[in-house]
């Protein structure tokens, strides 16, 4: 493959450190590109555009298990653009900043961005997918809180994309995955918070009545609450847990015992979700109510041997703002998501779970939903739309999304 020159690193199949440069964070997805390219900025991404290269853009290789074959493509790393910047209440991150990094910065003037549960998820990603967690049954989805992208066509040209500029592609990339360009940066509000969050930790045998006490719990908990029941397999052993959050400087009644004030920094760190690249898959879907016995039932026959989370929904993340993007709004109560380490016998074991909790099933979510799943299914109404915008600023498909 013939490479433009650029400022940034490109590694190619034959070259020493190959394997550490196509490496993502699930292990077990084996990423073989025709080579790989770490940006140094949007002029190495222009250049590579330019001479007509197809590039698959990513920053930590968070949902990398969705990519398809990259054989022709090449392996666009963007995780050397750090820019961080916040002003007037807007925070400004480049593409290959994480989310610790960006709650740290936010923290620092006392808010926090509608960020995820893991710290070391790239906040670009988690943006192009929708973006739930511990801000956003106050405050909806990340998507909704973009201010505006910097990205790059595939004709090479960079733009500044928000409401007024490229309105359709503002529209696309607010939950789209990323599909028409390459986005270099992000500019997403951040909010006042007064968190109080912590950990209720139970003994396996005893999940089924956490879960009880979690649903009834979570019926009509305040806007302000977030919280996750997780079913865990740990080296000491499966235990049973349910993290929370209350970002409205109040203690969350049912777990006042459990929950402390905590700095708005801390947030993405509450959950303890891994860090280090390790093996693993996994599926989930939401759910139109949870059914404690069916889950129950799940956790005693399926979960042993990795992981069961059930999250809550509602709130505003039901409620779809004006002028939002592809994501705008999820009218589901629950989510579940489920996996393990990777291992010959997980896919058959991911199967069986989601048909056992099929009844219950509200729709898949691109960013947890299985390689190959219709993007019909999973955008719906806006499948079309999008797929038009997608052709209007890509038409030769140089950028590679996942394969939804």
């Amino acid at each position: 493959m013939n490479l433009p020159e650029i400022e940034g690193r490109a590694v190619l199949p034959t070259d020493s450190g190959w394997d550490d440069a196509r490496r993502n964070w699930n292990l077990a997805v084996d990423q073989r590109p025709a080579a790989v390219v770490e940006a140094a900025g949007p002029a190495d991404v222009a250049a590579l555009l330019r001479a007509g290269l197809r590039v698959a853009p990513q920053s930590t290789g968070h949902g990398s298990e969705l990519l398809g074959p990259l054989d022709d493509v090449v392996l666009l790393k963007t995780s050397r653009l750090k820019e961080l910047s916040l002003d007037e209440g807007v925070l400004r991150a480049g593409a290959g900043v994480l989310a610790r990094e960006a709650a740290d910065a936010a923290a620092e003037h006392g808010v926090a961005p509608v960020l995820g549960l893991a710290a070391g998820v790239g906040v670009t990603g988690f943006v192009l997918g929708g973006g739930t967690g511990w801000l956003s049954r106050t405050h909806g989805l990340a998507a909704n809180h973009v201010r505006a992208f910097d990205v790059v066509l595939a004709s090479g040209e960079t733009r500044r994309v928000d409401a007024e500029s490229e309105p359709d592609l503002f529209w696309a990339l607010r939950g789209g995955g990323g599909r028409g360009a390459v986005v270099t940066a992000v500019e997403l509000a951040a909010h006042p918070v007064e968190p109080h969050a912590g950990v209720l930790t139970w003994p396996a045998e005893r999940a089924a009545e956490l879960l009880q006490r979690f649903h009834e719990w979570t019926q009509d908990a305040p806007e302000a609450v977030m919280a996750v029941f997780r079913y865990l397999a740990i080296p000491t052993g499966p235990i049973a847990m349910i993290v929370a959050a209350r970002i409205d400087g109040q203690p969350f009644e049912p777990m006042r015992d459990s929950l402390r004030p905590i700095g708005p920094a801390e947030l993405v760190r509450v959950a303890g979700d891994p860090e280090d690249p390790m093996p693993t898959g996994g599926d989930g879907f939401l759910l139109r109510e949870l059914d404690v016995e069916a889950v129950a039932a799940v956790l005693d026959d399926l979960a042993p041997a990795g992981l069961l989370e059930i999250r809550l929904l509602g709130g505003a993340l039901s409620r779809a703002p004006e002028g939002c993007g592809v994501a705008g709004s999820i009218a589901a109560p629950y989510s579940v998501f489920y996996g393990g380490p990777a291992s010959p016998g997980l896919p058959a074991k991911l199967a069986e779970i989601r048909e056992r909790l099929s009844p219950y099933w509200a729709g898949d979510q691109p960013t947890a939903s299985r390689r190959g799943s219709d993007p019909a299914s999973l955008f719906g109404e806006h499948w079309e739309r999008l797929r038009g915008v997608q052709r209007a600023y890509d038409p030769e498909g140089q950028i590679v999304t996942t394969n939804a």
